[in-house]
């Protein structure tokens, strides 16, 4: 009995010792910082080592000189995405830190992937969904870690620069190809494949309520039979689980002016320079999350979280008919003789929506009397 007894309060140690190695550095300092790329690696390297269902394949190289790594997560350990395809696997990518000062993905990532590979918050590895995720897409600007870059951002307390190595913003260059980032990231989104793709950003600009924003892929540029599907079922689900969450989202604000009731929002064109239109060009339902930089560092790595797990529950639920309507796009285009080049805003329609903003209001400036603009009140319009 006796031995039995320390046999158990040995495995119970490891186990909370194996807990506790795994915890993120998010975690650990409660929200205030982000793990630098050496770090930040070593976690997922580290999940690489300790389960079988995790494989990391180092890719291309970027303009750092560093290779962009890949992280498949694969329940059954088959880690040949052909293969899992020809079985009836769908696949869901999820792209990080494209720009470093933005980090929140990298850190919901590491929770996610830990949570589903340890079984906890409810999660479990899906049978018939592969995981992939880019740990960090920018490197370089990861390497150039700062606390100033993005001062009006609320944490975390340092973290990388939005440019990569050549200067570029990696988020205009999908379909130009110009930096060495962009050539890995194609080799990567060919292999994969993605049924789903998420991009996951944090947004600058205006104030207001909400922590999340969303960018989706145009349904109507998506078209065929994943565009309605996007625009009526998909979008639909997130935003209402989302709010079930707590995390009532709202469509990216594109209007920072003091008239936003009035005017509402302009549509945002997700041109190919774009993840979001790169990923239509491929019939791939592909999403820009965006996090309120405003929000406390907590706050949007949470909230992306949670929307990561929204993502992928939807996707195990309608595997095979997301599966079913990108084949059945994708056998039209073949025969498909015109093809639109040149997009603009129909400003002749609308719709409601519900956002959670802040009336503006005026009063003189204690500095130099000036009125100046400023938030007094807290409204709601649909």
């Amino acid at each position: 009995m006796k031995r039995f007894f320390l046999l158990l309060t040995i495995a119970l140690r490891m186990q909370a010792a194996f807990a506790q190695d795994l915890e993120t550095i998010f975690e650990r300092t409660k929200g205030a910082e982000t793990p630098t790329y050496e770090q930040g690696m070593a976690y997922f390297r580290q999940l690489d080592q300790q389960f079988l269902q995790v494989q990391m394949r180092t890719m291309g190289v970027t303009d750092s000189g560093e290779p962009l790594h890949l992280l498949v997560i694969s329940k059954d350990k088959n880690f040949d995405l052909a293969q899992q395809r020809k079985k009836g696997k769908a696949i869901f990518l999820i792209d990080n830190a494209i720009h470093p000062g933005e980090p929140d993905g990298v850190d919901a990532c590491q929770m996610l992937l830990r949570n589903l590979l340890t079984s906890k918050d409810g999660l479990k590895l899906p049978d018939n969904v592969v995981l992939c995720v880019i740990p960090f897409y920018n490197i370089d600007g990861a390497l150039n870690r700062n606390s100033t870059s993005r001062v009006n951002q609320n944490g975390p307390n340092s973290y990388g620069f939005r440019a990569n190595g050549q200067n570029y913003d990696l988020n205009r260059d999908f379909v130009k190809a110009d930096s060495r980032n962009a050539m890995a990231f194609a080799e990567i989104f060919h292999l994969v494949d993605p049924d789903v793709f998420v991009d996951t950003h944090v947004s600058n600009g205006a104030d207001y309520q909400h922590v999340m924003t969303l960018i989706a892929t145009q349904h109507s540029k998506l078209g065929g039979g994943l565009g309605p599907f996007l625009h009526t079922k998909m979008e639909p689900y997130l935003y209402e689980q989302m709010k079930a969450k707590g995390y009532p989202m709202t469509p990216y604000v594109t209007n920072f002016g003091p008239n936003v009731t009035k005017e509402g929002f302009s549509g945002f064109i997700d041109y190919p320079r774009y993840s979001t239109g790169f990923a239509a060009m491929f019939q791939t339902l592909g999403f820009m999350p965006e996090t309120h930089m405003l929000k406390s560092y907590e706050q949007r790595v949470k909230s992306t979280y949670e929307l990561l797990k929204i993502y992928l529950e939807f996707t195990v639920t309608n595997a095979q008919e997301i599966m079913r309507l990108r084949k059945a796009d994708r056998e039209a285009v073949r025969t498909q003789q015109e093809f639109p080049l040149a997009w603009k805003k129909n400003e002749s329609r609308s719709r409601p929506i519900e956002f959670l903003g802040y009336e503006h209001g005026y009063k003189p400036s204690e500095v130099s009397s000036n009125r100046d603009c400023t938030t007094t009140a807290v409204s709601r319009f649909r």
